[in-house]
């Protein structure tokens, strides 16, 4: 399988994604910034978050992007079934694993590894929004892991105390899940067509995850995500895992802050975030998107959609599910 040198014409990548969305605001002087219409949630054509001016970077790295359709000369998927396969586990961390349904078991179906929010238990986001019938319908195999109480944290700190497990969330994603699942199920192997979901703490965990695993991963979706911990300088959350700020600014800017990282930087992503957010704010998504843009200039493999009238809630997560595979199926399939 062939990953792209270099972005190729903005309008040939426009045509190939779809972005074109007739619920979609149109106004205003960024194209992949757009205001979605969802249900019960109101689109004012006014309320648009304009990108700030920064200097766009020479010869930006490539973003990768798979450039052939799925053929079928691939490796059956092992140890599991058409349906829900519950229950299993990777040392003592729980995870289930979705095939979606009149599909056959081979390694050609996409694969979206599927991330909670903030001490969510792993079937929340199958409980409160629609995801299985998205995966039918596209044919996306899911895995849930109980990802529970994590930043995706690379490492911990003897001045604080909150342990998510035996190892840090983003080490284990790294060195235990991704291998593990890779072994027993032929899944998440490097060059396959592995995506990354997530919602508010799991989409932090997006691009951290992407970000230590450049290789694996060709596309992700972090909605109501937060990237610039030093802007929450009072998030008693980061506090628990990075110690206050005042004392060890290092960890707050460091390896764990994905805009920090931005010229690491290589998966398309779909950025979504509620402007009515009273968790996190909406900043920390469009502020991800500027620097992005900035490294990479405006393409469609980097978009952002700020919705007007959302919180951080699943009526918002849910709604946002129809972009989120249209825009993998994008990548995938163009």
């Amino acid at each position: 399988m062939l990953r792209l040198s270099q972005l190729i014409n903005f309008t040939f990548f426009l045509f190939l994604i779809g972005v074109s969305i007739s619920a979609c605001s149109q106004a205003g002087n960024n194209e992949n910034i757009k205001i979605v219409a969802s249900p019960d949630i109101e689109v004012m054509p006014d309320s648009r978050k304009q990108a700030q001016s920064i200097s766009i970077k020479e010869n930006p790295s490539p973003i990768n992007k798979k450039s052939v359709p799925m053929n079928d000369n691939y490796q059956e998927i092992l140890g599991l079934k058409v349906g829900w396969t519950k229950n299993l586990k990777i040392d003592d961390v729980a995870y289930d694993i979705y095939i979606p349904s009149g599909y056959k078991l081979t390694a050609a179906l996409p694969c979206v590894l599927v991330l909670p929010g903030w001490n969510f238990p792993r079937t929340s986001w199958v409980k409160n929004s629609n995801l299985p019938s998205y995966a039918d319908r596209y044919g996306y195999i899911l895995i849930l892991p109980e990802m529970g109480k994590t930043l995706y944290e690379s490492q911990y700190y003897r001045e604080t105390s909150l342990r998510w497990n035996k190892v840090p969330g983003g080490q284990f994603i790294q060195t235990r899940l991704i291998p593990e699942i890779a072994r027993r199920h032929n899944l998440l192997k490097p060059g396959g067509y592995n995506m990354l979901l997530g919602l508010s703490t799991g989409g932090r965990g997006v691009a951290l995850i992407s970000l230590e695993n450049p290789d694996i991963f060709i596309a992700g979706a972090s909605l109501s995500g937060d990237f610039s911990q030093e802007n929450m300088k009072g998030d008693r959350l980061m506090k628990s895992v990075y110690g206050d700020y005042g004392k060890f600014p290092q960890r707050w800017l460091g390896r764990d802050n994905p805009q920090r990282r931005v010229n690491e930087w290589k998966m398309p992503l779909f950025l979504s975030h509620g402007l009515e957010d009273k968790v996190v704010p909406e900043s920390q998504s469009r502020l991800f998107y500027q620097r992005l843009t900035a490294r990479f200039g405006s393409t469609p493999l980097i978009q952002y959609q700020p919705v007007v009238g959302a919180d951080h809630n699943y009526q918002y997560w849910s709604s946002q599910l129809p972009y989120v595979f249209q825009f993998f199926n994008g990548i995938i399939n163009p």
